[in-house]
């Protein structure tokens, strides 16, 4: 029969968490660590949105630790990214137990588009809004300072992961609210009755995630929330239908068992 499991007591919730949490700091270490192995080439990729800008810019570093920090955090990005799968994997199996059976079902799509829409966002980010908000900036530098372009490694590579972890989590929207409508939790009519709250919010949350005060980037990532947000609300209409279906069928299963 289609059901919830019993309600386990908040101690194994948390004994559950501390388990998930540990397998997943377990497993960013061994990606890290993995990613480490290879930082002088990744070092290479990230430095191609400066280069797109202007092929003779150099970067520097100006204290004796800065090169093996900034490896360092180059490495932990590009760790979490290969291990991500696992990682939402181990999100999914945390919240699988309040969940119906037929609900279970879902945990490979949800890791797959999980996954696929974290790495999207962190592809859009680094192809398209890296470059502009950069030549934005040496241009300003250029023309309104008259000032010569100086990077540093550390200031430069903390920017271009802030950017790109920025990008990858805020395009994980249509996966999040598709999944609660999937499940029940948010409905169409809702939605659509906070979009214009959610518009509002994008550009917030534009402002305050993006590191950079200039408009540009800031819409490249508002945007792509708001035609997101479009597509969730579309996506909702489908899934919602779904879930409650699912849940009558349940409730009358119920009530012929009881009668």
């Amino acid at each position: 029969m289609d059901n919830q499991l019993p309600e386990a007591p908040l101690t194994e919730h948390l004994a559950e968490l501390r388990t998930r949490l540990i397998r997943i700091v377990l497993a960013v270490i061994i990606g890290t660590v993995v990613a480490f192995t290879k930082a002088n080439y990744l070092f290479e990729i990230l430095k191609i949105p400066l280069l797109k800008v202007d092929p003779n810019l150099k970067l520097y570093f100006l204290s004796p630790t800065e090169p093996f920090f900034t490896a360092f955090k180059i490495s932990f990005l590009a760790g979490f990214i290969l291990v991500s799968p696992f990682v939402f994997y181990q999100i999914w199996k945390f919240i699988e137990p309040a969940l119906y059976e037929h609900e279970k079902k879902l945990v490979f799509p949800f890791v797959i588009f999980t996954t696929l829409f974290f790495i999207i966002g962190c592809l859009f980010s680094f192809y398209l809004v890296l470059p502009v908000a950069i030549g934005f900036f040496i241009n300003f530098g250029n023309i309104q300072l008259g000032a010569e372009a100086i990077f540093s490694v550390k200031e430069y590579i903390s920017f271009v992961l802030r950017m790109i972890l920025a990008f990858g989590l805020t395009f994980e929207l249509p996966v999040v609210l598709s999944l609660l409508a999937r499940l029940g939790l948010v409905t169409p009519e809702f939605l659509v009755k906070s979009r214009p709250y959610f518009i509002v919010l994008s550009f917030i949350i534009a402002a305050i995630i993006t590191p950079t005060p200039d408009a540009i980037s800031q819409l490249m990532l508002a945007i792509p929330l708001i035609l997101f947000y479009e597509i969730s609300i579309l996506m909702a209409k489908y899934l919602y239908p779904k879930s409650m279906k699912y849940k009558e069928e349940i409730v009358s299963i119920k009530e012929k068992i009881e009668a």
